[in-house]
């Protein structure tokens, strides 16, 4: 029967083996690819981690090995904690690697972790991208070994390199706020807002609710569509239209904005119909959808029409719980999502009257393969703003793109592949505007 202590060395070998290979793999990559600050900080902690890890583990077995006494618990104990830390990092470790600077839009990744650093408490925070096979754009809540002030967003592979895809980021970032609010409660619009979830339960479902796990289920159901409406509101904050568009043409690609489940409340989200009628109802506050409005655009025709929607066609998938008010309860809440979103984002009319003094400059530079950057120049004032460029941009996307490839040789606007490579290129000219202006600003701040 073997000793417990070579028990122990079989199994802190093991441990020894994961990390050597984890920490090896980390290096090897980064010897081939460059990597975001955020992500290069991430894999440095990876490599002291292991050093430590490693130096631990092979000195609980030297001690081991020098004395004839049993293997005692303590020792059994620090090799599990070790394990479980290092299971849950290898599933981080290729989604981050994947993630090198080629397969992403740096200027967007920068412009958001400067957007989420003038959130109230957050001004430390660093975004990691990971890569997955998944196409769901996901926030992945990070585990309390890791660093607070570090942001894991999850991206499907196949979206990485594309920018306007990638504006839907903003929206799971909204999910870290979220929980860091909640967590903090330090913003008094936050705790209003989680008065009115409780109001809403209290005096419209709690009455009718027969058991206790109903009602806990119940009220996730309310933070969970609380929540949504809270992270595409945050998003549409930063960002203007261009996140509603994109946010269509993202969920139509999963096959979420058909028109009989528009109106459809599921577990985690409320119907498409509201999520569209609110972000028309801020647009419209913050001075965009004035812009917008008449922009000849499906997008456009459709966020209409949803608005248009009555409240009698919503229905929650699971309205055969017999209780019928559960969205009733929810629209209660939606003013309080607003206000806590407006007291915690910057300004947003300033940025919609840059985008409606400078949008028809940006569009023809667009129309003639310019750089939208070219107009940084006419002042010092870094007008047209990034978020201007992107909302020009994706306007014209919707708009114009078939009018640029008519000023073409061979381009057919019907013809995919041809399509394909002048929305990159329309992507690509747009990022380099940004990055343009990013390193102005940055110029400027330092004198």
């Amino acid at each position: 029967m073997p000793s417990p202590q070579n028990s122990l060395i079989h199994e802190a070998t093991s441990v020894f083996r994961l990390v050597e290979s984890i920490d090896r793999y980390v290096a090897e990559h980064e010897n081939l690819f460059a990597y975001t600050d955020a992500t290069q900080d991430f894999f440095s902690d990876v490599h002291t981690g292991a050093a430590a890890t490693k130096g631990s583990v092979a000195e609980l077995i030297r001690k081991l090995s020098q004395t004839p006494e049993r293997a005692e618990l303590r020792h059994q104990r620090e090799l599990l904690i070790h394990k479980g830390h290092w299971r849950t990092l290898h599933t981080y470790i290729k989604p981050a690697t994947d993630a090198h600077t080629l397969n992403l839009p740096l200027p967007l990744i920068r412009m958001a972790t400067d957007d989420l650093r003038t959130t109230p408490g957050m001004s430390e925070i660093a975004i990691v991208v990971l890569l997955t096979p998944e196409l769901m754009f996901y926030h992945n809540m990070p585990q309390s070994h890791f660093d607070s002030e570090r942001v894991f967003v999850e991206v499907p592979y196949s979206q990485g390199p594309s920018f306007f895809a990638s504006l839907i980021i903003y929206h799971e970032l909204g999910h870290y706020v979220f929980e860091k609010l909640k967590m903090d409660q330090a913003s008094r619009a936050f705790v209003d807002l989680a008065d009115a979830q409780e109001q809403a339960f209290a005096q419209r479902l709690g009455p009718a609710l027969p058991s206790a796990s109903l009602s806990s289920w119940a009220k996730g159901r309310l933070d969970a569509w609380t929540k949504e409406i809270f992270c595409d509101l945050f998003a549409l904050r930063h960002l203007g239209p261009a996140f509603s568009f994109t946010l269509i043409d993202f969920l139509a690609l999963i096959g979420l904005m058909e028109e009989e489940t528009v109106s459809t409340f599921d577990q985690e989200h409320p119907a498409a119909a509201l999520r569209f009628r609110e972000q028309m109802t801020r647009l419209d506050k913050d001075g965009w959808w004035a812009h917008v409005s008449d922009l000849p655009s499906e997008h456009v025709e459709l966020m209409k029409r949803l608005a248009r929607k009555n409240e009698s066609d919503y229905i929650f998938e699971f309205q055969n719980t017999g209780i019928p008010v559960f969205v009733e309860a929810f629209l209660s809440i939606v003013p309080s999502i607003h206000a806590l979103v407006v007291a915690i984002t910057p300004h947003s009319p300033a940025a919609a009257e840059d985008f409606g003094r400078r949008r028809q400059e940006i569009e023809e530079c667009l129309l003639h393969g310019i750089v939208p950057s070219k107009l940084l120049a006419d002042g010092t004032t870094l007008s047209p703003k990034p978020v201007s460029m992107i909302n020009a941009a994706y306007c014209f996307y919707l708009t114009r793109l078939p009018e640029l490839m008519k000023k073409l040789e061979n381009q057919e606007d019907w013809n995919l592949e041809h399509r394909k490579n002048w929305v990159e290129r329309l992507e690509a000219w747009t990022m380099k505007g940004i990055e343009d202006a990013q390193l102005l600003a940055q110029s400027a701040d330092d004198g």
